[in-house]
């Protein structure tokens, strides 16, 4: 199962995860809020 990260620059939320033994990152626009990490977390359980 991946992470849910902040990249400090932009303060942006990313998916950090892994396919196929290769480590993935995932950008969106989302800041990093307590609403925005629930969501992203949701995405990464279903």
């Amino acid at each position: 199962m991946g992470k849910v990260r902040v990249r400090e620059e932009t303060g942006c939320l990313f998916f950090d995860f892994r396919v196929n033994g290769s480590r993935c990152r995932e950008q969106t626009t989302l800041k990093d809020t307590k609403a925005n990490r629930r969501k992203m977390e949701t995405v990464l359980v279903e």
